[in-house]
């Protein structure tokens, strides 16, 4: 087949503002870019993200309850091809038999969902047929692997996984990933750690690609360029150490915070977390930098679409996770050319930072109070060597990564 005619279905189930949602619309952004088709088939047309969704990308969605209105018109404003699509419960029904001989384990509270929405992808593969089906998250990969089962593997389907699985799945994701992962044509891990661990669910190694994610610098560095109206980022304030990312317990914010008032008894520095959280989660970090004497040096932003404004501004960027798969975080401050400290979690930083500096160990609030410190004090690379950094992870590698993955799967 001709490498411009790749038709590719991207799955997610929302557009919610995580990591894993991000990698996919960079990805689709560099397939458009290169000429390829790029369709994302999403059951619940919802999410924080907005001008993240590449132009040229055409959106099927269902139509049920709850489709956020707003960000329908958005998009529409922006010229992305949104279609609405009736889920009908009776095929639902009937995929259920034709499932359930198939020996797959499904969670059972989520398997009606589950159902539903590999229904809605085996309607699109047999009405649009793509070349190749690429899903991330656990209740998209479960849908894509039924939805192949439906079609009888009409379409190849590639199960892309961003974290450990042991780390971040629930039980019965968990337990349901060990019959759908090896069903999956090929399965992508965002890193070589992530990939030793997708091996003990029972992926055949000869199935499995390590790609990483891919970082869109340019753009990055375009839109790092917008202005910034918090005056704790303005020129001749205290350095900010910024953290970015959801509430969670694998983002340990609590050792960070720690850490962060340990610091600031030797160097004056702001702490600012941009992300959601929650009102209690943010009173505890609140109380907790009042215990460590810097409760009036932390502060905290909401979602943003486009954060790099603030890591261009920021002193440097502060990762505290207990897991990681490949935090795209970092290489995105990196491209704004801001220094990065992360602690050594399994298993994406070190294969970002390994070589560039101390990696903290998980947990350890004075030694990632150390790190931080020495890179406010300027012991840090140059920012030509961190975009370069972040360059080795730059969305034309991947996407290029990915095409000849996408080709070897059809040409089978």
């Amino acid at each position: 087949m001709s490498s411009d005619k790749l038709h590719v279905g991207f799955l997610l189930t929302g557009l919610d503002g995580g990591g894993a949602e991000r990698v996919v619309l960079n990805l689709a952004a560099a397939l458009i870019a290169r000429r390829h088709r790029a369709d994302l088939v999403i059951p619940r047309l919802a999410g924080d993200y907005r001008a993240a969704v590449p132009d040229g990308m055409r959106i099927r969605r269902a139509r049920i309850p709850g489709t956020d209105r707003k960000l329908l018109r958005a998009l529409r404003r922006s010229g992305v091809h949104v279609e609405a699509t009736t889920v009908n419960p009776f095929g639902v029904a009937r995929s259920w038999p034709a499932l359930g001989r198939k020996g797959l384990r499904l969670p059972v509270r989520r398997r009606h969902r589950v159902h539903a929405y590999a229904t809605m992808i085996a309607r699109y593969v047999r009405e649009v047929r793509p070349h190749v089906l690429v899903s991330a998250l656990p209740g998209a990969d479960a849908a894509a692997v039924c939805a192949a089962q439906l079609t009888d593997r009409a379409v190849p389907v590639v199960v892309t996984v961003h974290n450990v699985p042991a780390d971040y799945f629930a039980p019965e994701w968990l337990e349901a990933s060990r019959t759908l992962y090896p069903l999956a044509d090929a399965v992508v891990a965002v890193s070589k750690g992530v990939a030793e661990s997708v091996q003990s669910l029972g992926v055949d190694a000869e199935r499995l690609r390590t790609i990483h994610n891919p970082v869109p610098t340019d753009s990055i560095r375009r839109l790092a360029q917008a202005d910034v109206a918090h005056p704790w980022f303005a020129d001749g304030a205290p350095p900010v150490v910024l953290s970015v990312g959801r509430e969670g317990p694998s983002k340990d914010y609590p050792t960070l915070v720690e850490a962060f008032g340990l610091a600031r008894r030797e160097v004056e520095a702001r702490l600012v977390i941009l992300g959601k959280l929650s009102a209690p989660y943010r009173a505890r970090l609140e109380s907790l930098a009042r215990r460590h004497g810097a409760q009036g040096d932390l502060g905290f932003l909401d979602f943003d679409e486009n954060p790099y404004r603030y890591m261009r501004r920021a002193g440097m960027l502060a990762l505290s996770s207990r897991s990681e798969g490949l935090p795209t975080v970092i290489l995105e401050a990196l491209a704004c050319g801001t220094p990065a400290v992360s602690t050594d979690a399994p298993h994406g930083p070190r294969e970002i930072l390994g070589g560039w500096g101390d990696l903290p160990p998980v947990g350890d609030a004075p030694a990632l109070a150390r790190a931080l410190v020495a890179t406010l004090r300027g012991e840090r690379p140059t920012e030509a060597a961190l975009r370069a950094r972040a360059d080795d992870f730059s969305a034309e590698r991947a996407a290029a990564a990915y095409v000849a993955l996408f080709e070897e799967l059809v040409r089978r």
